[in-house]
């Protein structure tokens, strides 16, 4: 047993040998004080969790896709012909997309004119052979008609069917004998002293006012005149009639016997007919799944079987939202909140919401760069509710005038590294190894300052009874 006191680390003085003094009795307090102190912080650190953020390579699989969001109104593109095509790097090219996007008819004043419908693709019309009418003689009656005679027209024949033509489009140029032909043989059937149905045309170019006045972006487009006009409602909602049939002679003169029976009865709708939109402008939303490369979002007029007056095409817009990825739950924007190294600003994950770009000119087309960078942040839980991918981009807006035909685009490349940020909480040995620091630091401090003090003390009493003696 003795040899085993021997090795006692903490031999006691007897009481007797011992000195308490008023300096070490307000050192204790202090160091208890600052011990609990320092406790209570360190207990506190160890309860709250803790965050690292480590840059690393996108750790993304390769085949997951990115959704990109939009809502964007373009004011002057109507939403008869507005399209939007998605490319990207890898070579990849859709064209009109429809199956996600949602089309609604605008007025210039961004007003909803009508119900929202989904996109849907435009099918291809047929026409007649080339030369197929070359021997036919030319009648006055398909002579264009213009602004000074246009509303007499419309007055004097129950149902005109007009064909809004230029001279240079190539879809024109190969329905204008057909089209003549099948005026001529309309004409001859239903004669002056009959009356009821009338075909016409209108050469856009030299009546561009006239055009435009009926909203006509495209050649040739076939419109149903009824009693003077060709607004009809549908839907609570003003619409043109338009012919979206075949380009031939015999579905043409079909169609007008077809508009000669429904004479005086409006309500009477061809299967031939569409509702072209009122408004000359169209609200877009939607999204778009896109391969994880740089790409781009080309929103423009397209149809395979009109051509566009580039001068007459304007894709001014304004941006709503546009966003990549989906929109966080309160709880993930609450984890967001915490986690972020930089804090979120407003609009973190869209910036471009409320942009606007004007066409000052014609032939002006519009283009974003939007360079993204993901940020991933993980609570401690470690599930799907626990993590969130945050898609913040910059954005680098300019316009320019084109040669093609105005678009608006929207580019976007996405950061090969990835922002990281983890939710951590200490473990329990790192809580003992402070707490034990923490009381072995500030009692042997207090000591070494006790000691200290009472040794200098000690020093200034003998000096004194050096001096008296």
């Amino acid at each position: 047993m003795r040899r085993l006191k021997s090795i006692d680390f903490f031999k006691k003085l007897p009481s007797e040998l011992t000195e308490a003094t008023l300096t070490g009795a307000w050192i204790s307090v202090a160091a208890t004080i600052v011990m609990t102190v320092l406790m209570f912080m360190e207990l506190w650190a160890f309860a709250s969790p803790s965050s690292s953020a480590s840059l690393v390579v996108d750790r993304s699989s390769p085949n997951e896709l990115l959704k990109v969001n939009f809502n964007i109104s373009f004011p002057a593109l109507s939403c008869e012909f507005a399209a939007l095509d998605v490319s990207d790097t890898l070579g990849t090219r859709r064209l009109n997309l429809t199956k996600t996007v949602h089309k609604t008819p605008i007025d210039s004043e961004l007003l909803f004119l009508g119900p929202t419908v989904q996109d849907v693709k435009r099918r291809a019309h047929n026409y007649d052979e080339e030369g197929r009418f070359d021997g036919w003689p030319d009648v006055d009656v398909s002579q264009p008609i213009n602004h000074f005679n246009f509303e007499q027209t419309l007055e004097r024949y129950p149902i005109v069917v007009v064909n809004f033509f230029a001279p240079w489009c190539h879809w024109c140029q190969r329905l204008e004998p057909t089209w003549d032909a099948a005026t001529s043989a309309v004409h001859d059937k239903y004669p002056e002293s009959d009356g009821r149905v009338r075909l016409a045309k209108v050469d856009c170019v030299a009546e561009a006012a006239l055009c435009q006045e009926h909203f006509i972006q495209a050649f040739p487009s076939i419109r149903v005149f009824r009693h003077g006009h060709d607004e009809v409602n549908f839907h609570n909602r003003k619409v043109h009639e338009a012919y979206d049939g075949d380009r031939t002679y015999e579905s043409l003169t079909l169609f007008a016997d077809q508009l000669a029976l429904s004479a005086g009865m409006p309500h009477l709708r061809h299967q031939d007919l569409v509702h072209a939109p009122f408004a000359g402008g169209c609200n877009m939303h939607g999204f778009v799944m896109a391969k994880k490369v740089p790409g781009t979002l080309h929103f423009t007029a397209r149809s395979e079987s009109h051509t566009f007056q580039h001068a007459w095409t304007n894709t001014s817009h304004v941006i709503h939202t546009f966003y990549f990825g989906s929109r966080p739950s309160w709880h993930k924007l609450a984890l967001l909140r915490r986690l972020h190294p930089a804090g979120l600003q407003a609009g973190w994950a869209d910036k471009l919401v409320g942009h606007t770009s004007i066409s000052e000119t014609t032939q002006t087309s519009h283009e974003h760069y939007l360079q993204v960078v993901l940020t991933t942040v993980k609570g401690l839980g470690g599930g799907a509710s626990e993590e969130y991918d945050a898609y913040e981009y910059t954005a680098h807006s300019h316009s320019f005038e084109s040669d093609d035909i105005p678009a608006t685009q929207f580019s976007y490349d996405l950061a090969p590294l990835q922002i990281l940020v983890q939710e951590t909480r200490r473990p329990l040995y790192h809580l003992l190894t402070t707490t034990s620091a923490i009381v072995g630091g500030v009692f042997t401090v207090a000591g070494i300052l006790d000691a200290m003090l009472y040794q200098g003390a000690q020093l200034l009493r003998r000096q004194r009874l050096g001096q008296r003696g």
